[in-house]
């Protein structure tokens, strides 16, 4: 593996976990899965989780990708699995309800928790709950996430520590539940394994085009208000200078040429860049190949 993708290898704090994030369509399912591909076949036991609604999971390893655990096929050491918000949602809803009923928790108590649970942020609540489940079982030494477009993705990443002021609150007034009280040490307990760099790489998929490389820059920023690093940007779909003989292709290389200075400049991280392939990344044997393009 290159010296500068050596941040995805995973320390003696294991497992370590991957994030793969950026701008809706430029291609974080494919660079997740090639990862995923890749350091599986080095040996590493790795998940794949995907937490974007919109992934093609299925597609690119033709075979059902559900919410349960499912071993990948014809890779050793690769599992893959996938959180629907709204399943997860229903199950957390059920669990904050059981643990309030037996608390003995009055109807007007009751409802309010109930209205509270309908809330958009449940969803939210319900998926970071179970990634958190999944980071903290031992199976894995890497767990790589195939992460929803960028605004969603901070607001996942962000929610424990919103969270956890509210949970502190409702704990000092004694309307916390115990499902509340596990919640905020989970979320301890994944805060600091958020901002440790040895657990945890993040990563930004980027077009070499304005508005991705613009968007990518603001979450990086805003990652590091919350202590988290950007550790590496993969510049994906780049143009291979052997194949740009033409006037309309010399000048679609050289935009991108100046997109990636600007990326240089911009992050402070290790740049790679990923070929755009002939062909869609999809199955094995394409994933093999472009872990080899991106990665050797």
């Amino acid at each position: 593996m290159r010296d500068d993708a050596q941040v995805l290898l995973p320390t003696a704090k294991e497992p370590r976990l991957i994030f793969f994030a950026g701008k809706g369509g430029v291609g974080k399912t494919s660079i997740s899965s090639v990862t995923a591909v890749y350091l599986a076949r080095l040996g590493y036991k790795t998940l794949l989780l995907t937490t974007d609604p919109a992934s093609h999971l299925e597609d690119v390893f033709e075979q059902e990708v559900s919410g349960e655990v499912t071993k990948v096929a014809g890779v050793d050491n690769l599992d893959i699995v996938k959180i629907d918000p709204k399943a997860v949602a229903g199950e957390y809803k059920e669990k904050v309800l059981a643990d309030a009923k037996a608390k003995d928790y009055s109807e007007e108590v009751l409802m309010g928790l109930k209205e509270e649970l309908d809330s958009p942020c449940t969803e939210e609540m319900a998926s970071f709950d179970k990634f958190v489940d999944y980071t903290e079982e031992d199976d894995y030494q890497i767990i790589v996430f195939d992460t929803a477009p960028t605004g969603h993705t901070l607001r996942l990443l962000e929610l424990p520590m919103n969270w956890e002021q509210q949970l502190e609150f409702k704990t000092s007034i004694n309307t916390s539940t115990q499902a509340d009280l596990e919640s905020q040490q989970k979320f301890k307990r994944v805060i600091a394994r958020l901002e440790d760099k040895e657990q945890t790489t993040f990563s930004f998929v980027v077009y070499p085009e304005n508005t991705p490389i613009l968007e990518a820059h603001r979450a990086v920023e805003e990652l590091e208000t919350v202590n988290v690093k950007t550790q590496l940007v993969v510049a994906n779909q780049i143009l291979p200078t052997e194949y740009c003989t033409t006037p309309y292709f010399k000048k679609r290389r050289k935009m991108q040429e100046e997109h990636l200075a600007n990326m240089e400049k911009k992050f402070n991280a290790p740049i790679i860049q990923m070929p755009l392939f002939a062909e869609e990344i999809q199955g094995l044997d394409t994933l093999i190949e472009a872990g080899k393009a991106l990665y050797e």
